[in-house]
């Protein structure tokens, strides 16, 4: 008989990674125990380096296997109901926004997000953040940025629409720190690398264990930042991505913004050359395997849409509730509400996601 095939980095690459699987979530390179998997600027992970032939890399990997019923067990002590075929588990769902102008003014939307995750880091919740930062002149690639401080964690503010490795970062805040808490903003992929991770029997829990609080972004796709950003924008365009402030989706347009001047405004559908690959083997809208997930879709303007998940993401959001970090309404008293979040989540889930494992497709 035969011996098993090993699995590892080299079976990956053939898998996911030349395969159009590949998120550049960053996963693998967390799940490096002697740390030889790299993440490259054209969205991908390398080797440089000896692999040992571990496999943490290839079972740790979302795009393998993410058993979605197995992790809901885990994460919420239960699996979604019919209600939640599209959404995922909802404790609560909630219309938010900041308290605090100065975040909302510099934020992308409402400021939720970044307040939610600057009381918990503040109250000793957690102890450390992953959010998508940039590196010196290299404007609006996203890099996994760690903060300690709510004034480190300000300076990440505002989405980037590109992948970034968001995941490499939690092995970067976990090493030397055993016991840390770390709290990870991440698109849908990032959080089911995340959780695969921490969960997989044969990946690289030690790692993974380290995410204590993981708010999800809502996203329909994310794109190449080398062709949008740099050949599309800046060179066809000659938009300097120095100038940009903001980069914004919203009602299927494609805006760049400097303070109120409009740099650029398209819509949605002219960006398809640009949008990752491996987005059309995704169905997850609203970050469905987070603490708490959080989108502009279903909330006024100046608001966005909170979808507490997990027990422990009730627990961070009603603390800063109740020291007044947030102001909330009941998503149900607000339009279009969670009727269009539902709509939207349907949409994407009409796309084909081989990995993907439910107890009900078996």
């Amino acid at each position: 008989m035969a011996a098993p095939q090993l699995k590892v980095w080299g079976t990956l690459l053939k898998e996911v990674v030349t395969n159009d699987l590949c998120m550049f979530c960053g996963t693998c390179i967390a799940s490096c125990p002697v740390n030889v998997l790299i993440p490259t600027d054209d969205e991908r992970p390398t080797i440089k380096g000896m692999c040992v032939l571990c496999g943490l890399c290839y079972h740790s990997c979302p795009r393998i296997e993410l058993p979605v019923d197995d992790i809901e067990e885990r994460l919420y002590g239960r699996i979604r109901n019919e209600n939640e075929a599209y959404t995922g588990v909802i404790r609560a769902a909630y219309s938010v926004r900041s308290t605090d102008p100065k975040i909302r003014s510099i934020a992308q939307d409402s400021g939720a997000t970044t307040s939610i995750l600057a009381h918990a880091l503040s109250r000793g919740l957690i102890d450390c953040t992953v959010t998508a930062g940039t590196s010196g002149s290299d404007y609006w690639r996203p890099r996994p940025r760690i903060s300690r401080s709510v004034e480190e964690l300000l300076s990440t503010v505002k989405s980037k629409y590109s992948a970034g490795a968001q995941v490499s970062g939690v092995a970067d805040a976990a090493v030397g720190n055993p016991g840390s808490r770390i709290g990870l903003v991440g698109l849908p992929c990032q959080i089911e690398g995340a959780r695969r991770l921490a969960m997989s029997p044969l990946g690289n829990q030690k790692i993974g264990k380290h995410v204590k609080l993981a708010i999800g972004i809502f996203c329909v796709d994310s794109f190449k930042f080398n062709k949008l950003f740099l050949e599309f924008v800046q060179e066809k365009n000659q938009i300097p991505l120095r100038q940009v402030e903001k980069v914004d989706i919203k009602n299927n347009r494609f805006i760049l913004t400097a303070g109120e001047k409009v740099l650029m405004d398209l819509p949605v559908e002219e960006l398809k050359p640009y949008v990752l690959p491996a987005c059309s083997r995704c169905q997850d809208f609203t970050a469905e395997l987070s603490d708490i997930s959080i989108g502009a879709v279903g909330s006024p303007k100046g608001w966005t849409t909170v979808l507490v998940r997990s027990e422990f993401g009730e627990e961070v959001f009603k603390s800063a509730l109740d020291e007044g970090v947030i102001e909330s309404n009941p998503l149900s008293e607000v339009k279009p509400g969670l009727p269009l979040v539902v709509k939207l989540s349907k949409m994407k889930k009409q796309r084909q996601a081989p990995y993907v494992r439910r107890r009900s497709q078996q």
